[in-house]
């Protein structure tokens, strides 16, 4: 019985508090983050929130099977990403760690002069505007590493809502000051 009321006012407290208060941390596994989308993804905001919460998993080599999956989901893909030859630069960009601020640079706080530096585990997404096309709809997120919002395509499926265009999401930004630094006294052996 216990079990069943703490279940109910979790619920409840997802329900009621937005996107990313839903849960602390990324998803253990598919199968937990199909779940967390049979709710959260009923609003464009909380997929586009998933969507990043899959791209950050799949960073990481030890969780990229399982985000693998999730990035299939999230993007309404008939087959795995690594078989389209469309997402191919996007693959890249999240196995190539130099490329990881890149997606950081979406979360709330961040900016080329703290290295992008956020948490996987809790980020916010400023969203700035959407905009409705004929099938599909603009959600346009701010980067701190870009001069204007990027967009994200999303369509609405059997009432949940899926990315359906990600190329704003891993279009380049402007570099952390880290990197830049090290170019630019790469020739310096202090910054070694």
């Amino acid at each position: 019985m216990r079990r069943i009321i703490l279940l109910a006012v979790v619920l409840l407290a997802t329900l009621s508090t937005g996107v990313r208060e839903a849960s602390a941390g990324l998803p253990a596994d598919y199968q937990e983050f199909k779940a967390r989308y049979q709710v959260e993804g009923k609003t464009m905001e909380g997929a586009a929130h998933l969507y990043f919460e899959a791209v950050f998993s799949y960073m990481d080599e030890n969780k990229r099977n399982e985000a693998s999956k999730m990035l299939r989901y999230s993007m309404y893909l008939p087959r795995p990403i690594e078989q389209s030859n469309s997402l191919r630069t996007f693959l890249e960009r999240m196995r190539d760690e130099s490329f990881h601020y890149i997606f950081r640079s979406f979360a709330a706080g961040t900016s080329p002069e703290n290295s992008y530096s956020m948490s996987p585990d809790d980020f916010r997404l400023d969203i700035v505007s959407t905009r409705k096309e004929k099938d599909y709809t603009q959600l346009y997120l701010r980067s701190s590493g870009a001069d204007s919002p990027r967009s994200l395509w999303m369509q609405e499926h059997d009432g949940l809502w899926y990315v359906i265009n990600n190329s704003g999401t891993y279009a380049e930004v402007r570099p952390a000051k880290s990197a830049q630094d090290a170019r630019k006294n790469a020739h310096d052996a202090d910054y070694d």
